[in-house]
Formats: structure tokens, C-alpha cells, sequence
């Protein structure tokens, strides 16, 4: 890194070598770590935690493999296509999070705060896995992160049976979630499928 600096000087370096910025992270999270370990040795809440961030440390600098991935002339083409996307992609991605929380705000009207643990309609429903009552629209977050489940389609039939059982078996209910998968899968995330391989093929 030191050497980065004297060779590049210190702003083209980080301007022009990709590498210097997870070095630089990790040098700065390391001094942080260090500190703290030191400071706090003996207490073991400190040092568990010490650990994660020690893994965060290994993860960062494994970043800098990326740059030996771009001599790849396969994964140059990725690499390109993907710096190539992010101007263009940000109107997109603004234009599907919108939909989200669109369809977001609506699902929290529909059926927030019906789907809990202790809902008698999702106990008594054996082909509704437990931990599926974590998929809900009882607040924002959860919410966006049910659509985007949605929008993988990942077993989006027990999903829609689910909040369709929620509403004591009332399947007009199914009409919300084949609106959204119309305006989010079939044109939205389709838009921005054609859009990485048309451009892509570009590159």
C-alpha cells in the first residue's frame, strides 16, 4: 500500500488501482481491532465480537482478488458490462424500488400485523412451514424483503396460500400478488434482465 502511494502517488493511486481500497479498509479496521483487543482482553463479550470483526478483516482482503480476475479476458467482459450497467441500471433499479414499495404500502394495508406466530389459520395449516411466518407485511422491511421473495418467485404458491388463509380463505386476496408479479417479474425485473444481456452483448 505504502509503496502504492509513493509510486502512484497518494490520490491516482486510489483513483486508479482498485486494489488500494480494500488494503486501506482492512488496515484501518486491523489498527481498530487491535486496539480493542488490548484494551479488552478479558472480556469474552469483547472478544467474540473481536472475532467477527477479525473474519469482516479476511473477507475485505479477499476483494483484492477481483483485480486478478480481470486479467481473465471472460471475466473482463463481466467486469465491464457490470461498470457499463451502473449509470443506466440506477434509473431501472429506482423505477422497480418504487414498484416494491408501492406494492409494499399496499400489502401492509392488506395484511399487516395478521401474520404472527400465534395466527390459529397459519397453526392449523401443516403444508405452511414455521418459519414462514417471518415472510409478512407487518412493517416496511419486512414487508420490501416478502416482494422480493416474491420476486425470485420462491415458492411463491405456499407464500400466496399462506396470506390467502390469513383472510380466511378468501382468494381475492390472490389478485394483489398476481398484480404485483405482473408489474415486478413480467415487466420489471424482466426489463432489467434484457437490459444486463443486451448489454452484455455490447460489450
Amino acid at each position: 500500500m505504502a509503496t502504492d502511494w509513493y509510486v502512484s502517488g497518494f490520490v491516482k493511486s486510489y483513483s486508479n488501482h482498485f486494489r488500494i481500497w480494500p488494503e486501506t479498509m482492512c488496515q484501518v479496521l486491523t489498527v481498530i481491532a487491535n486496539v480493542r483487543y488490548f484494551k479488552n482482553m478479558n472480556n469474552q463479550t469483547e472478544y467474540n465480537e473481536l472475532v467477527k470483526l477479525y473474519e469482516i478483516i479476511v473477507f475485505v482482503r479477499l476483494c483484492k482478488l477481483l483485480t486478478l480476475l480481470y486479467e481473465v479476458k471472460v471475466m473482463r467482459i463481466i467486469f465491464e458490462t457490470m461498470k457499463n450497467l451502473l449509470g443506466p441500471l440506477n434509473n431501472l433499479l429506482a423505477v422497480m424500488i418504487t414498484i416494491m414499495y408501492v406494492f409494499t404500502e399496499l400489502g401492509m394495508a392488506l395484511f399487516g400485523g395478521e401474520v404472527t406466530t400465534t395466527s390459529p389459520n397459519i397453526v392449523h395449516d401443516s403444508s405452511i412451514p414455521d418459519n414462514y411466518v417471518l415472510i409478512n407485511f407487518n412493517d416496511l422491511i419486512s414487508g420490501m424483503v416478502t416482494l422480493f421473495i416474491l420476486i425470485v418467485v420462491n415458492n411463491w404458491y405456499v407464500i400466496v396460500a399462506m396470506f390467502v388463509d390469513i383472510k380466511d380463505g378468501n382468494i381475492i386476496y390472490r389478485a394483489y400478488f398476481m398484480v404485483f408479479y405482473y408489474f415486478g417479474v413480467v415487466i420489471g425485473l424482466n426489463i432489467i434482465i434484457a437490459f444486463a444481456i443486451d448489454m452484455y452483448s455490447a460489450v
